[in-house]
């Protein structure tokens, strides 16, 4: 029996470890001089120190890069900085970041769509410089906004308007933070996080869990972009994401478990035999 005991104990502290090691994740990307880590698909390449997602001579093109390591969705902190450059302010289309279950697609439709719209088992943080006609597809409330989309849908969940234009207009920073229930973005001109979130998607009451969504609780992170018959050059210029370790618990009371269950098995044996 203590033989049986210590095993368990054993076993109990490999649960926890192993499973701590595995889930904290660092990606740190301060600009992307290196092509080692990540897979560029469509028109996504390499330009300089940035990685270029689509380009302003090429119309009705997508592209996407995603990271190779997969990272915990159940809570995050991200932040990226990007530029667009169009021929004119409202230049098309934008980009998306995009959290995806493994086995989905890489790369969505063209135009409005950014490059997203396709990838299912998925959530974007979409950057819209473009308004796509009001319809069953789209529901853009402006040239220059940010939204929440869920499972490859353009038609975001939430959006909110920006006032200053996107296009042409400098480099942006974005921060992502994510506590599993509600998911916060900013947005600022200076590399300098604002005290509040531009947009805000969940609640404490109607939480918004983006395992469920991507059918996982780990998933790839990436980017998608796209032109249409109007272009611009998207580039992203830096990534940073961390998802810190989750609470032990999860895995300490699997550990109990087993142990448990291995002491009530040991038990019925033994009252099996005196009976007997």
């Amino acid at each position: 029996m203590k033989k049986k005991l210590i095993a368990f104990s054993a076993l109990l502290a490999w649960l926890f470890l192993s499973g701590s090691a595995e889930a904290g994740t660092v990606l740190t990307y301060n600009d992307f001089s290196s092509t080692s880590g990540y897979t560029r698909y469509g028109t996504a390449v390499n330009s300089g120190n940035d990685l270029q997602l689509t380009s302003i001579n090429v119309e009705k093109r997508a592209g996407s890069v995603f990271f190779h390591t997969p990272v915990d969705v159940t809570s995050f902190n991200s932040s990226f900085s990007f530029s667009f450059d169009g021929t004119s302010t409202n230049g098309a289309d934008g980009l998306v970041f995009v959290i995806k279950n493994k086995e989905s697609s890489n790369l969505g439709g063209t135009g409005g769509l950014l490059g997203y719209d396709g990838i299912n088992r998925s959530v974007g943080v979409e950057i819209d410089t473009h308004r796509n006609d009001p319809g069953v597809k789209y529901n853009d409330i402006d040239h220059n906004h940010i939204g929440i989309d869920i499972n490859g849908n353009i038609r975001s969940e939430s959006q909110a308007s920006v006032s200053q234009t996107f296009n042409s207009n400098g480099i942006w920073y974005t921060w992502l933070d994510y506590d599993g229930a509600i998911l916060s973005v900013y947005l600022n001109q200076l590399n300098s996080k604002p005290g509040s979130a531009t947009l805000t998607y969940g609640s404490s009451a109607t939480p918004f869990v983006i395992s469920r969504e991507i059918g996982s609780s780990s998933g790839l992170v990436g980017f998608t972009a796209a032109t249409g018959a109007v272009t611009q050059t998207a580039l992203l210029k830096s990534f940073n994401h961390n998802s810190p370790n989750p609470e032990p618990s999860t895995y300490v009371l699997m550990g109990v478990g087993a142990l448990i269950a291995g002491i009530a098995a040991r038990k019925k044996i033994v009252s099996r035999q005196v009976i007997e």
